[in-house]
């Protein structure tokens, strides 16, 4: 199956042809606001450009809400026959299942936008497609975001995300689902440690899987914001080492540089030829291609690669009889690394507030997530307990 070209390019020049065969027959739907309207917009793909032309600033994020606009305008036209102002909540719900398992025809290796045998979702295996369950929530966020937008400009009368049953599952804290154990990090550093390398080839590989698993556990880092980082955003400042990250919004942050990680720094740049640490201005990609001369790679290369570093791992858990450890394994991400680095922040005595800013999160609250003590206190105290008329036992 082939997808139309949406052109949707926040850009005053691009040319809206593209949208043409994506609209129904029905010029505007029941929930078309009629009258004054902030936009200049005549048809969806006009509204959703204008609304991306708000995130221009913001690369990563613009790249991201682009992504998942065309997505829902693609599926609303080819499996609902609907335009944007014809969109109800039972299109939300029937949407967000859709994401979960879309149709196999919707899935294909990743390609640029461009290539004719482009589609909408990646298929990483011939029994896997669709998004997880967090990534189905951002896309379900995101949206929100747009309908809101777009009510709030008068192109619409009514936002059909913004009706919600309660909390919605989906909402739920996941981080317990995306935790891997202190034992689970202990093996897959052990294991990185006796990853094969007697030729050339496999070292670039061990040595550079090595710097990644350490960067994003150590730094608590999202996918995005390693790719665009350089040597020079890990620097000395007032004796002390720091990591420059530049998060959402393109807010920039100081993360502390530990001493495993800076040990597994100057391992790593001793391999790649480099002096032992930074200078304050060297243009050295954070992470290098193993192809090339210092080359950066890409955020989605980046998932891929520490997916296939997770899924090795995996195997090999399996294989020596960890099925648990395998099992916790197998489905981790970068995110996983973010979660774990927090929790365990927390369980090594790190305060509260000093995990919330390592992490960068804008509340306090949201770091609370993470400990786990009263947890393990109410899990001890009720361990025990057993049905009345029988000795707990000890």
């Amino acid at each position: 199956m082939s997808f139309p070209a949406l052109i949707i390019e926040p850009d005053d020049q691009s040319d809206a042809t593209g949208s043409a065969g994506l609209q129904p027959a029905a010029t505007h739907g029941w929930n078309r606001q009629q009258g004054a309207c902030l936009i200049d917009a005549d048809s969806d793909v006009e509204a959703v450009r204008t609304w991306l032309k708000e995130y221009r600033n913001r690369p990563r994020t613009l790249d991201s809400y682009r992504k998942e606009a065309e997505r829902f305008l693609l599926w609303a036209s080819i499996k609902r026959g609907k335009n944007l102002s014809d969109v109800n909540r039972d299109d939300v719900l029937e949407y967000r299942e859709f994401l979960r398992n879309p149709d196999v025809s919707w899935c294909g290796p990743t390609r640029p936008r461009s290539h004719p045998d482009w589609k909408p979702f990646a298929k990483w295996s011939p029994h896997k497609h669709g998004l997880s369950e967090s990534s189905c929530l951002q896309a379900q966020v995101i949206l929100a975001n747009l309908f809101r937008y777009l009510v709030e400009a008068g192109y619409l009368r009514h936002n059909p995300f913004a009706l919600k049953r309660g909390r919605s599952p989906d909402a739920r804290a996941i981080h317990d689902e995306r935790l891997l154990e202190k034992e689970t990090i202990d093996f897959l550093f052990n294991w990185l440690e006796t990853l094969p390398a007697e030729t050339e080839r496999e070292k670039r590989h061990a040595e550079r899987a090595l710097w990644i698993i350490s960067l994003y556990y150590y730094t608590a880092a999202r996918l995005r914001e390693i790719p665009a980082a350089r040597m020079a955003d890990i620097r000395l400042i007032r004796g002390n080492w720091w990591f420059r990250v530049t998060g959402k919004g393109d807010k920039e942050g100081l993360v502390p540089v530990p001493a495993a990680l800076l040990a597994a720094l100057q391992r790593y740049r001793n391999f790649l030829g480099l002096t032992p640490l930074p200078s304050p201005a060297e243009a050295t990609p954070l992470v290098c291609s193993v192809y090339g001369e210092m080359a950066a790679i890409s955020a989605d290369s980046l998932y891929k690669i520490i997916k296939a570093i997770m899924k090795s791992a995996a195997d090999d858990a399996r294989a020596c009889g960890h099925s648990q450890i395998a099992g916790n394994l197998e489905h981790a991400t970068t995110h996983w690394l973010r979660h774990s680095s927090a929790s365990h922040q927390l369980e090594a005595g790190l305060p509260l507030l000093t995990v919330s800013q390592n992490l960068r999160h804008s509340q306090i609250e949201t770091t609370r997530r993470y400990l786990h003590t009263e947890d393990d206190d109410r899990h001890q105290a009720t361990v025990n307990w057993s049905k009345p008329g029988k000795r707990s036992p000890g």
